[in-house]
C-alpha cells in the first residue's frame, strides 16, 4: 500500500535541514506512516548561525543557508520578489515527486502552502500560476504561523473558500506573525481546526499539541489508528473545530 505523502515547506530565513528539526513532533506524530519531503526555498538570503538549542546534537553547533519562498517589498506597492522562481521550483516538484496528499507549512511556507492549494483548484484565475502542471487538489493543510500573501495583485486567491481540511497552529504571544493576521487566513477555510497555544511563532513540541496534530492526521494517515508514534499522547483528544490553549 502506498503511503501518504506530505510536502513540507520552511519558513522565512530557514531551510529544510532546519525544519526537520524544528518540526520534530510534527515528524514523531507521523512517524513511518506517511512519506514527508523537505523542500528548500529557491532565494538564497545568505547564512544564518543557528544556537544549538536548535540541534539534535546540542554538542554541535553548525551554520545554516538562510532561504526563502520570496522577499516581500514595501514601497509604493506591495511586491513578492522570487514568487515566480518558487512556484516554477514547486511545478518541478509536484510533478516529480507527486502526488502529493498535504502540505506542512510554517509561517511563509504556511502562506505559500495556501498559494499552491489556491492554484491547484483554480489554476487560470489570475497572474500566477504553476504552468502546466497535473497533480490532483490537495487533500489538507497543517499550518503554523499563516499569514496572506498581501499583495493586492493576489488577493484572487482568497476569492473562493478552501474547502480542504485544515490545522492551524497559532501562538497567542507570535510577535513575528501577529495571531490576528492567522485569524483573517483561517476565516478562508471552510471548517477550519484551530489549536491555539501559549506562546511565539514555532511549531509547539508539547504531548498536548501531538495529541492534536495525531487526531488530524489520522483522516488521511490510516496507518496512525494503530501506530504508537506518540509515546506520551493521552486519550483526549481535541474535536473538529475547537479551539484548544496550551500552557
Amino acid at each position: 500500500m502506498t503511503k501518504p505523502k506530505i510536502l513540507c515547506l520552511h519558513g522565512f530565513g530557514e531551510n529544510a535541514e532546519l525544519f526537520k528539526i524544528r518540526s520534530r513532533n510534527f515528524r514523531a506524530v507521523v512517524g513511518d506512516t506517511a512519506d514527508l519531503v523537505f523542500l528548500d526555498g529557491p532565494i538564497d538570503i545568505g547564512s544564518l548561525h543557528m544556537t544549538t538549542g536548535d540541534l539534535v546534537d546540542e554538542s554541535i553547533a553548525r551554520e545554516f543557508t538562510n532561504l526563502g519562498w520570496w522577499w516581500m517589498r514595501r514601497g509604493r506597492s506591495f511586491e513578492a520578489r522570487g514568487i515566480g522562481k518558487t512556484l516554477d521550483l514547486i511545478s518541478k516538484v509536484l510533478t516529480e515527486q507527486g502526488p502529493f496528499d498535504g502540505i506542512l507549512g510554517f509561517s511563509q511556507g504556511a502562506s505559500l502552502a495556501i498559494v499552491i492549494s489556491a492554484l491547484l483548484a483554480n489554476p487560470s484565475d489570475g497572474p500566477l500560476s504553476l504552468g502546466d502542471v497535473d497533480h490532483p487538489q490537495i487533500k489538507f493543510l497543517v499550518l503554523a504561523g499563516a499569514f496572506q500573501l498581501e499583495v493586492p495583485e493576489y488577493e484572487y486567491l482568497y476569492k473562493q473558500p478552501f474547502t480542504m481540511p485544515s490545522l492551524h497552529m497559532v501562538g497567542t504571544y507570535d510577535t513575528v506573525v501577529d495571531p490576528e493576521r492567522s485569524k483573517i487566513v483561517q476565516g478562508y477555510f471552510d471548517s477550519p481546526d484551530i489549536f491555539e497555544f501559549v506562546g511565539g511563532h514555532f511549531i509547539p513540541q508539547s504531548p498536548k499539541c501531538a495529541r492534536v496534530m495525531r487526531a488530524f492526521l489520522t483522516q488521511f494517515i490510516p496507518a496512525l489508528k494503530d501506530s504508537e508514534n506518540v509515546q506520551s499522547a493521552g486519550s483526549t483528544d481535541v474535536a473538529a473545530g475547537a479551539v484548544a490553549v496550551s500552557a
